[in-house]
């Protein structure tokens, strides 16, 4: 009887011992398994950042040349540590330095060197007029043209689009989407902003259907992009650059705290402009200005920026 029993205990261990190690190896494969649906998620290379600035202030206009140098200047170098952008990734052109004919050698610069694995921020901020000979029914961009660097002011839009000095929103549009940068960052920091939207972009017949792009525009429809109260920066620059020495998160957190600044901000502004400005006509841009966010692909929440305390801003 020993002899059985023994037997029998001798074959349930080598059972119980094939069991566990069939179990274990189990458990290695779907370990295995996981492993390999995680992997290329946590293996998706990083995104370069390149920011192109756009800063023109035109000589026959009121205020100094120099706001939008300072305007530009503040904000990017506030926002280069914060999304670790050297030198060789900032592309400014300011005042004499953003003539329409330079922007379109550098949109041809990027074109050539950006692909799949970089990110474009561009940050605009110049004047946007219109040209009523011009009428898009299709986009309901009415002749609106980015009013870059000239030596005098042209007689009419439609004569500086012709001869090359501006250039419309609608072949701004195109000019982006020459650029093949993985995702696609617009601010535009200007009067009339809402004329270049996400529509346009979209809508554009040169377009890349598939590509995550976010517009930021400094005022909505009808209002009037302010400048600070001490008149040396643009008030959205103010605050966007005050955001990006301050807030934490992702682009959409510090973007978000730059509208809320502006907004408040332009209150008592707008009450002295009011208070000292002749009977406004009416049609007359509101001085409240609430800048607006368009982000149907949900961009700016996935750029997660640098901690400010990692980002050595002073």
């Amino acid at each position: 009887m020993s002899g059985k029993v023994q037997s029998a205990r001798t074959q349930f261990a080598r059972w119980h011992g094939d069991r566990f190690r069939a179990f274990r190896f189990a458990a290695l494969v779907l370990a295995a398994t996981l492993w390999s649906f995680s992997s290329p998620a946590q293996e998706t290379p990083r995104l370069e950042t390149h920011v192109l600035g756009i800063g023109n202030c035109p000589v026959w206009n009121p205020q100094s040349l120099e706001i939008c140098r300072n305007s530009l200047e503040k904000v990017v170098t506030a926002l280069a540590p914060r999304i670790d952008a050297g030198p060789d990734h900032m592309h400014l052109l300011i005042n004499e330095g953003a003539s329409a004919a330079a922007l379109k050698r550098k949109a041809t610069e990027l074109s050539n060197r950006l692909g799949p694995e970089d990110r474009l921020i561009i940050y605009a901020n110049l004047p946007l007029g219109k040209d009523d000979t011009d009428t898009d029914p299709a986009t309901d961009q009415s002749g609106y043209v980015l009013e870059l660097w000239a030596g005098k002011k042209p007689e009419t839009a439609a004569q500086a689009i012709s001869e090359g000095t501006w250039i419309s929103a609608s072949a701004f549009a195109a000019m982006i989407h020459t650029i093949p940068a993985a995702e696609v960052v617009l601010i535009l920091d200007t009067n009339n902003s809402h004329a270049v939207n996400v529509h346009l972009l979209d809508g554009h017949s040169v377009d890349f259907k598939d590509r995550p792009e976010a517009l930021v525009s400094s005022s909505g429809s009808g209002q009037v992009a302010n400048y600070s109260a001490d008149r040396t920066i643009s008030l959205f620059a103010k605050h966007l650059a005050l955001a990006l020495l301050e807030t934490d998160g992702s682009l959409l957190d510090v973007i978000t705290a730059a509208v809320k600044g502006t907004r408040q901000s332009s209150i008592p502004i707008c009450v002295v402009l009011k208070e000292t400005a002749a009977k406004d006509p009416p049609d007359t841009p509101d001085c409240n200005q609430v800048p607006e966010i368009q982000d149907p692909d949900e961009l700016l929440s996935r750029i997660m920026l640098i901690p400010v305390a990692e980002s050595q801003v002073n």
